[in-house]
């Protein structure tokens, strides 16, 4: 693993660091517009082609059957399904924190204002395939939507060449109320659920990770609907000193790092000691690894080991690089927290890897990516509901901002508003 001095970089290697999969993202842009107007035009037949052509799955109808559900549940073991259960405990746990009613507040006498918290009506979410299987992203979504009482939740996954769905998913999903599932994928998926076809209806909001086509594909579908965020290839930053054990950062590093070819793993430490014991210590520890290969990639292009001059340097760089998970590993992990302002999650200890996060700890694992940490959140309750706005305002009231309203809404040249107003006061 690569081990640079942070003072020493330029702007432009510092810019590569931080912006690393811009690119992969614009250059997919015109396919995944070809395939979004084709489902949009299409519908059902386009899911097909493109199912058939990019899945090589020969997919008739993509709904999947109760009794498919049925025989998901008799595949598998009994320690998955009690993983599932103390996993969707600990969300709800933590994620009904977020349900808090809002009183009315009296701005004024007789003004008196509020919001009222409505759930989405209709959600979509995305959840990928391929080399992994992710009942785990079926959590993340399906639980804090069924706590928000979304009433339609719908999911789409991609098949396998067999046009079969795997048995986890397919559980989790019926375990957190997702009875209407589709073997669909991909950027094709996006515009099924954003468009709406024969068989799969249109949302209000998508959800979901998937790869640099799916972020392409629900970025292009925004206005026609919402989406919870982009997502990009996944990262940890890793704040570390002396004090931390270079086994346990060097195994955090490879765990993200075994995600995929693109992603990022950066270690930032005060301590060229620690580094230097990373380094070998990853080296060692990859040599053993059962995805040595996809992890061996991702170390080459995007591990690192940055020096900063102080612990201060470090946070500094973590809120600049905004990362989707950083660790904190340092003598007293809890005094930087004041500090940290731009991250997707973070992980406070030495015994809180990120791979809790991923799976029991109770917090979301659906997080910004590629620096959107700096004006997104984590995936919450928050983002099923919609926020009313309710006043109520007697006679009394309004005379108390009749002044207001009238003068800036002549500002504006609004007549009717003023008269909106004044009509409330003539005799």
């Amino acid at each position: 693993m690569r081990i640079l001095e942070l003072s020493q970089l330029s702007e432009e290697q510092l810019a590569a660091i931080l912006d690393r999969s811009k690119d992969e993202f614009r250059k997919v842009i015109p396919a995944v517009q070809e395939i979004m107007e084709d489902v949009r035009r299409q519908g059902d037949a386009a899911l097909r082609k493109w199912t058939e052509r990019l899945d090589q799955a020969v997919v008739g109808d993509p709904s999947v059957a109760r009794q498919e559900f049925e025989a998901a549940y008799r595949q598998v073991d009994r320690s998955l399904l009690a993983a599932l259960e103390q996993a969707i405990r600990n969300l709800e746990t933590f994620h009904r924190t977020h349900l808090v009613d809002q009183p009315m507040v009296q701005i004024d006498e007789g003004i008196q204002v509020g919001r009222m918290i409505r759930p989405i009506e209709k959600v979509g979410f995305y959840v990928p395939g391929g080399r992994h299987i992710y009942p785990s992203s079926v959590l993340m979504n399906g639980v804090p939507a069924r706590l928000a009482g979304c009433r339609e939740r719908i999911l789409c996954t991609p098949p396998a060449a067999d046009g079969t769905l795997p048995a986890p998913t397919l559980v989790a999903a019926d375990m957190v109320g997702i009875h209407r599932v589709f073997k669909v994928g991909g950027a094709q998926a996006i515009a099924a659920m954003a468009y709406g076809t024969q068989t799969i209806p249109k949302v209000f909001k998508i959800f979901g990770a998937g790869n640099v086509y799916v972020t392409a594909a629900k970025l292009l579908a925004f206005g026609e609907v919402a989406i919870d965020m982009p997502a990009g290839p996944t990262e940890v930053v890793i704040i570390a000193d002396d004090t931390a054990n270079p086994r346990f950062v060097a195994a955090d590093l490879l765990a993200q790092a075994e995600h995929g070819e693109h992603s990022a793993c950066v270690l930032v430490t005060p301590s060229r000691r620690l580094a230097a014991a990373v380094s070998d210590e990853v080296d060692r520890q990859l040599a053993r690894l059962e995805t040595r290969e996809v992890a061996g990639k991702a170390i080459e292009r995007y591990g690192l080991a940055l020096l900063a001059g102080d612990l201060e340097a470090c946070v500094a760089f973590a809120n600049r690089y905004a990362p989707e998970h950083l660790e904190v590993m340092t003598a007293d992990s809890r005094t930087l927290l004041g500090g940290i302002t731009h991250t997707g999650s973070v992980f406070l200890g030495a015994y809180a890897p990120e791979p809790a996060g991923d799976y029991a700890s109770g917090t979301n694992h659906v997080l910004p990516t590629n620096r959107y940490a700096r004006m997104f959140s984590a995936l919450s309750v928050d983002a099923f509901v919609r926020q009313v706005q309710v006043q109520e305002i007697s006679r009394s009231g309004l005379a108390r901002i009749r002044q207001a309203v009238t003068t800036l809404a002549g500002v504006e040249g609004f007549a009717a508003h003023q008269r909106a107003v004044e009509v409330r006061f003539e005799e």
